[in-house]
């Protein structure tokens, strides 16, 4: 809290009515005066500035008053009225003047509350006095200290005074005062600090099976049957999978003032458990069914426990059945491509290779073989790729824009005194600026045909909605901004249900990829030859398992940790890696690697490197 903001001292009054010929004023021994003559063209009034006083003479005729005007920290007050412009004056004004100078110190506390800092701008307070200034009929009045003129030195004394007329009082550092007061660094100085609230725990979920997915594939008899590999998480009827442990509060601050800063409260998650799961009374949740268990709604508080269908895509299938949509877990026994796109609320498991394909899942993807330019997509990756999700995220953002142009272009219409339906107002932008539209209808109205009847979202009103908006000039007199309203909404839900399904920890596995672009929403491991052309993200961890393992010519980026074998070759394009946390390579040539701000470039080297942020800056510094 500031103390001490203005200091008034001096303050003067001085009536000014001696003209400038009287023999006294001319005997002061800094006036230097010319004599005016008749007939002169300057006729206007003059102010001295002088020993501290101020004198004003009239001007003669036809000649203009004299101007005064000052700078901090003088402020003048002509007949009892502050002026801060300049201002015209005659030895009738009755002028004083007060210094306004800036405090000696100030107590400024953060934002938070939980600390307060002295800033010392001088210890020494010293009298003012004007400087002087000789006749002239513009005078800007100035001061300046008298360093002759000591009036005071600041002491602790003074400024735990001052604290006492406030609440900063609790743990007052009075060590530091005296350190800044005898040693000046005119820097803040943190002088008093409370207690900071400690944050409570929020409710969390603690999984009790097994979610070790590093395998390899293995195929089986029955390939349905491979997701019971007892790696694979997978529990019996009645087993105890997971346990909800509550939030926990969190203890209260305390601020500089001694007022209380609560904790912030603890979230609760709150549990849905379906047919297949039960909550018992200690919190634990048990299963009523065998299978995997798939706990959904990561980054929210709300989460689902569910067992997924599988569904097994036959190896007889139909080439030309390109897009395949499943409400569950999907496995497949054979290579998929053909620009197939495979979309699924759950993992996928391909026992073959990928080509020219297009994959999402909100679960995790396992590929036993080769990736070949396609693009595989997981966790909330897959929920953002899902054609339903980004099918409806383009249309509420298209449909949003024609609600606002539909009601600025009715209201200009009743602006000058004309109605229309607001129905015409639609049809008419349909049909003009936003005549792309009805292809993204199509487009959503094609995906939602598509949905196997197993998935948990009921579209019957938004397939209406869809048929309505395609066909606008039927439906001129049904449409309102609360239509538009309902259709956003409906959009919002469905967009709103596929990002739901993404799941926890999620992962993608693969042997290796060409050409590809793969973004895990969890870690990511290439288990085989290594990466060649190809983009990797990743908002976990990135791991190349095998020795033999190469990033040639690639792009690798995650959130967290990367760990590589061979990157690069000197005569081919440079592999780019960039992580959050650490990279770790066993050999690296023609290369980019990128943590946080630092980035260096590596020509060539066989020894394993374990590149940080704080490395990076260090060998930036040394080239």
């Amino acid at each position: 809290m500031p103390q001490h903001i203005i200091e008034k001292k001096f303050g003067h009054v001085f009536h000014t009515t001696t003209p400038i010929g009287n023999p006294d004023l001319l005997a002061l021994p800094s006036v230097q005066v010319k004599p005016l003559r008749e007939g002169d063209e300057d006729k206007n009034g003059r102010i001295i500035v002088q020993n501290n006083q101020i004198f004003i003479t009239p001007p003669l005729p036809g000649g203009k008053p004299a101007v005064i005007s000052s700078v901090h920290p003088v402020v003048l007050n002509i007949n009892r009225k502050t002026v801060t412009d300049p201002t015209e004056v005659t030895p009738t004004d009755r002028i004083t003047w007060e210094i306004c100078e800036k405090p000696q110190y100030q107590i400024t506390v953060s934002e938070d509350r939980l600390k307060a800092y002295f800033t010392l701008y001088r210890a020494e307070k010293y009298a003012w006095k004007l400087a002087s200034s000789p006749a002239a009929a513009d005078v800007t009045v100035r001061a300046e200290p008298n360093c002759g003129l000591l009036l005071s030195t600041l002491t602790v004394d003074q400024i735990i005074a001052g604290f006492k007329k406030s609440s900063i009082m609790r743990e007052l550092n009075i060590p530091a005062l005296y350190a800044e007061l005898n040693n000046p660094t005119y820097l803040p100085v943190c002088i008093a600090e409370g207690k900071a609230p400690i944050p409570g725990k929020n409710a969390r979920l603690e999984l009790l099976f097994a979610e070790d997915r590093e395998y390899e594939f293995i195929r089986t008899a029955d390939p349905a049957d491979s997701l019971n590999h007892p790696r694979v998480p997978f529990v019996q009827e009645g087993e105890v999978i997971a346990r909800k442990l509550p939030a926990e509060e969190g203890v209260p601050g305390i601020d500089v003032y001694g007022g209380i800063i609560p904790s912030p409260p603890p979230q609760d998650i709150q549990l849905v458990t379906k047919e297949c799961t039960t909550l018992l009374a200690d919190g634990g949740i048990a299963s009523l069914r065998q299978g995997r268990p798939r706990l959904t709604g990561s980054g929210l508080n709300r989460k689902v426990f569910d067992f997924p269908q599988t569904y097994l895509v036959p190896g007889d299938m139909d080439p030309e059945a390109a897009k395949m949509m499943f409400p569950g877990d999907v496995v497949a026994t054979n290579d998929i491509g053909n620009q197939t796109i495979l979309e699924a609320l759950g993992n996928v498991y391909i026992y073959g290779d990928v080509t020219h394909a297009t994959i999402t899942a909100t679960g995790s993807i396992f590929v036993q073989g080769k990736v070949v330019s396609s693009q595989l997509y997981s966790g909330h990756y897959g929920a953002r790729h899902n054609r339903l999700c980004m099918y409806s995220a383009l249309l509420m953002e298209e449909m949003t824009s024609l609600r606002k142009a539909s009601q600025q272009l009715a209201n200009t219409v009743q602006s000058r005194q004309q109605t229309v339906k607001y129905g015409l107002v639609v049809m008419l932008l349909l049909e003009s600026k936003y005549d792309h539209l009805p292809g993204l209808i199509s487009d959503l109205q094609e995906v939602i045909a598509g949905m196997n009847p197993d998935y948990p979202i009921d579209t019957k009103q938004l397939r209406h909605m869809l048929e309505v908006f395609l066909h606008p000039g039927q439906f001129t007199d049904f449409f309102t901004d609360a239509v538009l309203s309902t259709f956003l909404k409906l959009l919002k839900d469905l967009h709103d249900a596929i990002s739901g399904m993404q799941e926890e920890n999620t992962r993608i596995d693969i042997a290796s990829s060409q050409h590809s672009i793969i973004k895990s929403g969890g870690d990511l491991h290439v288990h085989k030859e290594g990466i060649l052309h190809s983009q990797l993200f990743s908002s976990g961890n990135v791991r190349f398992v095998m020795n033999e393992a190469e990033c040639t010519d690639s792009t690798v980026e995650a959130a967290g940790s990367i760990s590589a074998q061979t990157v690069g070759k000197q005569s081919s394009e440079k592999s780019v890696l960039t992580a959050g946390k650490n990279i770790t390579v066993r050999k690296i040539c023609n290369s980019e690697v990128t943590i946080g701000e630092y980035t260096a470039k590596i020509s060539g080297t066989d020894e394993e490197l374990v590149f940080t942020a704080q490395s990076l800056r260090l060998r930036n510094q040394a080239q």
